[in-house]
This record gives C-alpha cells, sequence and structure tokens, in this order.
C-alpha cells in the first residue's frame, strides 16, 4: 500500500512537471512564430534607445518636436504602427487603416488616428475598475500631460493588442513621454513599410537616437532562434533539469518496486503466469496512474491556470502532451522491467 502511494505521488509529480513544461514549451514557440499584436508576417520591429545623456531624451518639448517630424512620415501612407515600453502603462497605436477595428473591442468604438487625447481601456485593470465602473467616468488623468484620456471603448483578453502590462491603448501622437522603446510597424505595401521603416530611423539618428531592426517579418525565424529562446529562459531551464532528475527518480522507485515483489512473481509463477503477463498486471496499474495524473492535471490547468496565463490552450492541443506524458511514463516503466531481466534479479 505505501509503495502504491509513493507511486501515485510521484507520478503525478512527474505528469504535473511534463505537462506544464510543455505548455509552456508551446506558448514560447507560439509566440516566436506568431507575429505580434496580430500582425501580418511582413512586420517590422524597431528598437530605439538614447545613449548619449537620457536626460535630454526625456525632454518633453524635444520629444513632441521629434514625434511632429514622426508624424509627417507617417501621416496619410497606409501603414499601422505600435509603441510599447514595460515602463508606461498605455499601448501606443496609430492606426489610419483601421486595422484594429471597432468590431474587436468589448465596448465603444476604438478611437481614429491622430492626435486626440483618446484612449480604450482595459477591462479590469486600474483605470477601468476606477473611472468605468467606480465613479463612472469617461475620461482618465494623464500623467504625461495636462489634457485628460477620453475613455472611447474597452478591450478584453480577446483583442489582439491585449497585454497584462498595459492598462490601456492611446493615440500615439497625443503624448510626449519617451520616444524610446519597442516600434512594431505593418502595412500591406512592403516598399511604404520599408520606406517608412528607413525615413524613421534617418530622422531619429539625426537627433542622437539608435535605431536598431530586431525583426524584419517571420521570415528570419531559424529553428536555433526557436532553441535558443527556450533555454534562454531560466525557469524553462530549470523545469528541465529537474525533470530529468525526477525521471531519473521515478525510474529507481519502478526498479525498487519490482524488487520488492519477488515473492509475488514467485506465486504468481507457481500458478503458471508466465513473466510477460505479469509485465502487463503491473502495467495497466501503472498506465492506469499515468492517465488519471494526466486528467487531473488538464482539470486543474482550465480551473486555476486559464486566468492567470491568459491564455486558452485548445484541447487539441492537450492531446499530443497528454499522449506524450503516458508514453514517456511507462516506457520509464518498462526500462525498469527490462533493466531487472537483464540484471536477472531471482524471481523475474
Amino acid at each position: 500500500m505505501r509503495n502504491r502511494v509513493i507511486l501515485i505521488i510521484l507520478t503525478f509529480i512527474f505528469s504535473i512537471t511534463f505537462i506544464y513544461s510543455s505548455l509552456f514549451t508551446y506558448f514560447r514557440i507560439d509566440q516566436i512564430l506568431t507575429p505580434p499584436f496580430g500582425l501580418s508576417n511582413n512586420y517590422v520591429n524597431l528598437w530605439i534607445i538614447y545613449e548619449p545623456d537620457p536626460e535630454i531624451a526625456l525632454d518633453h518639448e524635444r520629444v513632441k518636436n521629434i514625434k511632429d517630424k514622426m508624424y509627417e512620415i507617417v501621416k496619410d501612407k497606409e501603414i499601422v504602427m505600435i509603441y510599447e515600453h514595460i515602463d508606461t502603462p498605455g499601448l501606443g497605436l496609430y492606426d489610419p487603416v483601421n486595422f484594429y477595428g471597432t468590431e474587436l473591442l468589448k465596448e465603444g468604438v476604438m478611437f481614429a488616428a491622430g492626435k486626440n487625447c483618446d484612449i480604450v481601456v482595459r477591462e479590469n485593470s486600474y483605470y477601468y475598475d476606477y473611472a468605468v465602473r467606480r465613479t463612472a467616468q469617461n475620461y482618465i488623468e494623464n500623467i504625461f500631460g495636462a489634457e485628460r484620456l477620453t475613455i472611447k471603448g474597452v478591450y478584453d483578453s480577446k483583442h489582439p493588442l491585449y497585454r497584462r502590462d498595459h492598462d490601456y491603448i492611446y493615440n500615439y501622437f497625443s503624448e510626449y513621454s519617451s520616444l524610446v522603446g519597442d516600434y512594431y510597424l505593418d502595412s500591406e505595401s512592403p516598399d511604404i513599410l520599408n520606406q517608412v521603416v528607413s525615413d524613421i530611423q534617418r530622422m531619429l539618428q539625426e537627433y542622437g537616437y539608435i535605431c536598431e531592426i530586431t525583426s524584419k517579418g517571420m521570415g528570419d525565424v531559424k529553428f536555433s532562434k526557436i532553441i535558443s529562446s527556450l533555454f534562454s529562459y531560466l525557469p524553462y531551464l530549470a523545469v528541465l533539469i529537474g525533470s530529468i532528475f525526477l525521471c531519473i527518480n521515478i525510474f529507481l522507485f519502478y526498479y525498487l518496486i519490482l524488487s520488492n515483489q519477488k515473492k509475488v512473481v514467485e506465486i504468481h509463477s507457481i500458478f503458471g503466469a508466465t513473466k510477460f503477463k505479469i509485465f502487463l498486471k503491473y502495467s495497466k496499474e501503472t498506465l492506469g496512474y499515468l492517465a488519471l495524473s494526466s486528467l487531473l492535471c488538464v482539470i486543474v490547468y482550465y480551473l486555476g491556470f486559464t486566468d492567470i496565463i491568459a491564455s486558452d490552450v485548445p484541447i487539441k492541443a492537450f492531446i499530443p502532451i497528454v499522449f506524450a506524458n503516458i508514453v514517456i511514463g511507462y516506457a520509464i516503466w518498462t526500462l525498469a522491467f527490462l533493466v531487472g531481466r537483464i540484471y536477472k534479479n531471482p524471481g523475474w
């Protein structure tokens, strides 16, 4: 009975480790292979930094002049531009082609591209809770300027611009806090896109900014990039190493269980049971534990992790993961049985 309890616990730990590390792999690879923010495969990621003097980079009047010049570059162009910086509560958007239409919002309408101080707020964010729910206001105070930001609509986790790090989406050219950060640009016309990116780079470099294209569409995604992205994430590497040690421990435990069952095996052999039938008897029990623990992991995920991760995993994605979990767990069990036979333990 004690061995059975330990076996159940180890099997569940193995399943939860394998399945959740596989889910992270699924999310990470999907993130690498899928263009950000629902953009097309032609998008360009432009990274802008300012090294010489950070204080100058934060001069609002200077930033305003530079943004006005940037606006002249993109004005009347069929292009989408998204600005992201981890230290800002909002996500900047310039969308004259209405790529992110109103139909994607949960409530209200999407603001028009330009310099109006308009925003759409993320559902359940601080600003949504305070302005929309508590005070029934249609605006929030702009921490980067004197004008208030008018709330035009509300978006939820289904929106392609949804990010937990940002509480709202704002008209990019309506505020002048900073230029430093990541810019994602996209257009149906590669010529227009390349020209706009080139003009922005040239203009910003004249002001001392460093502009680097970190990604140009999905064509430069290679297998080596996927692998390096996975293993450069330390928590993932720790889970992977832990999984290997866990597999070794489960193998040793399986081996010990089989070694401790010598008398039981001898009794079965006396009554005509073959080693293959004995193997099948224990295999059914092991497969049952693996299947049960896999099912519990899936249930736990859907009950508690979907809100935390903010992403739904389709059942069809779980099927190969659960199948692989059962196959690998069963392979460890089979290996322990075969090793026992090779060493010719009595009663095997």
